[in-house]
């Protein structure tokens, strides 16, 4: 014990006393600490010159954060005012059980870290996989091997055979399947599959109670989606398969905490009973293919898309890798696929029906978009141009304005292959790094308006009278955003499902505010973000959200 210490124990000798100093100290020593870290946390920010190393966070800069935030710990509301975290114009280094974790934020910084290629999310996906989607130890060794990278060639120092190279032959796959040929034959399947769907709802004129609109989301937006990924079968042979995909999302922090099954019941069941009704159709799928029946674009009704059947030959000729493994996967791309694209669609069609205004403008987009068909009438689903549906400002504007506001997650990566420079600044290899668009989003000085507060929904950010002549009352525009916008990423590694998602928000709305009136009655309260997801993407709400839809017969 130190001289100071000894003086003021002197003072008195009461217990009681005794008992505030031993617990007084230990605080004023970490105050001391915190403000020795703070005066070398400023200092190493005006430093300048050479390669340099981000100035690491004071240990209790975050935690007095969370305490003025009422004892209430809300993740996004903690990232949003922790600014010393994730509202720098450089980048800082935080340390987390003795692990530190490099934080960019700032556009500038935001996007020198997406456009650096070394940088993978690939050694995350594995522990993802290991602990929350249940892939088996034997494939899990394989993707530790992997250090071959995500490019067509090799890293020179790898010795992986290339049928074991897992994050090249994953990456293309996606690539090929959201961003290349693949994807016009999944977005005509999915636009016929969910016009019919929503045509054949057994909802009349008269109004109909929906106890929680998202589970109407989850149920009848997914379904016409998977039935467009990989057939019919799955959810013929299985219907509760959407019951236990979603149960699962709304548990996967639990499961990636890994407790005893007995503590987690739920989580475990729903990721179990989704497994294995993605093994079953793989061996349906298996028995029942015909190689005859597969189409112009390599599509066929058994597999559905030829991704399944093409990623089953790749995880075929890869050591370790079984069946669990090839559901595990499956599971996890499903997943990756729906939870952010239908929860958004949620929320675009809640804004834009609470809205009078702005339903009336959607409708009217909708309207100039429609192609109709004199045979059919209004007997049938609507069909639209879609080419021109996906160019109207206003519908833009709600998708744009939905992602700004309701994003609550993190780009992570890390690196193998020696240090990074990122404008300037040096990240040592095997580190994690992050950047996330959340505070971008939120930032007043970009998005603020004197009438419309950031936390506001409101699609004018997006919007700018017309001047191309084309008659439209407005134009859609992202220059407000001063590339502050990037609700999927950027560089390499962005979200390769970003053109399907986009056209699915925007069909989705267009959709069902054309073919349905809709009346939200949710409490404010229960419209709130839930925080069960946090870091995964879009955020749903934290409660039920009832409504009542009827059919409209007049488009």
């Amino acid at each position: 014990m130190g001289y100071h210490s000894m003086a003021l124990l002197s003072l008195s000798t009461r217990p009681t006393d005794w008992l505030i100093y031993l617990i007084a100290l230990p605080l004023l020593g970490c105050l001391v600490h915190y403000v020795v870290g703070l005066f070398l946390f400023h200092r190493s920010k005006a430093s300048g010159g050479g390669l340099r190393t981000p100035p690491l966070v004071p240990s209790l800069l975050p935690i007095w954060g969370n305490f003025s935030l009422g004892m209430i710990f809300n993740p996004r509301e903690w990232a949003l005012t922790s600014s010393s975290l994730f509202g720098n114009s450089v980048p800082v280094r935080v340390r987390f059980l003795a692990i530190d974790v490099y934080i960019f934020q700032g556009v500038k910084n935001m996007h020198a870290f997406l456009r650096q290629k070394d940088l993978s999310s690939f050694n995350l996906h594995a522990f993802l996989l290991n602990r929350a989607f249940g892939l088996p130890a034997t494939a899990f060794k394989m993707y530790v091997k992997d250090d071959s990278g995500a490019y067509p060639k090799p890293y020179p120092e790898s010795k992986v055979e290339p049928r074991n190279r897992i994050e090249f032959q994953l990456e293309r796959s996606l690539h090929h399947f959201l961003m290349g040929p693949g994807l016009s034959p999944l977005t005509r399947r999915f636009q016929t599959a969910i016009a019919q769907h929503f045509h054949t709802l057994p909802i009349g004129g008269d109004w109909v109670a929906w106890d929680n609109f998202v589970t109407f989301y989850e149920q009848e937006l997914t379904a016409p989606f998977l039935n467009s990924l990989c057939g019919e079968e799955l959810l013929r042979a299985h219907p509760d398969f959407l019951t236990n995909l979603w149960a699962f999302e709304n548990n996967i922090w639990w499961m990636i905490l890994g407790p005893p099954r007995c503590l987690a019941p739920r989580a475990y069941h729903a990721r179990d009973g989704a497994l294995r009704a993605l093994k079953d159709w793989h061996l349906w799928a298996r028995d029942n293919f015909d190689p005859t029946a597969v189409d112009a674009d390599g599509d066929d009704p058994v597999w559905g898309s030829k991704f399944f059947r093409e990623r089953k030959e790749i995880f075929d000729a890869i050591d370790g890798f079984d069946l669990d493994a090839i559901a595990t996967h499956d599971l996890a791309f499903i997943w990756g696929t729906t939870n952010n694209s239908i929860i958004t669609s949620f929320w675009t069609a809640v804004e834009t029906y609470k809205d009078s205004n702005l339903l009336a403008q959607v409708r009217e987009e909708s309207r100039a978009c429609l192609i109709i068909n004199s045979e059919a009438g209004s007997s049938g689903p609507p069909q639209f141009n879609m080419e021109k549906l996906l160019q109207q400002p206003v519908l833009q504007a709600i998708y744009a304005e939905t992602l700004r506001l309701r994003i609550s997650g993190y780009l992570v990566r890390h690196h193998t292959r020696g240090d990074v420079e990122i404008e300037g600044w040096r990240i040592p290899k095997n580190q994690l790094s992050l950047t996330s668009p959340m505070h971008a989003h939120m930032d007043p000085e970009i998005w603020g308006h004197k009438e419309h507060p950031v936390d506001e929904f409101w699609p004018g950010r997006f919007l700018r009278p017309a001047s191309n002549g084309s008659g439209a009352a407005w134009e859609f525009t992202t220059e407000i955003a001063q590339g502050a916008w990037m609700p999927y990423g950027g560089g390499y590694h962005a979200c390769p499902g970003r053109h399907f998602a986009k056209m699915m928000i925007i069909f989705s709305t267009a959709l069902i505010t054309t073919m349905y009136d809709c009346e939200i009655l949710a409490h404010p309260k229960d419209m709130a973000m839930s925080m069960r997801t946090f870091g995964f993407g879009t955020s749903g709400p934290k409660g039920k959200v009832p409504v009542r839809i009827r059919r409209r017969t007049n488009w």
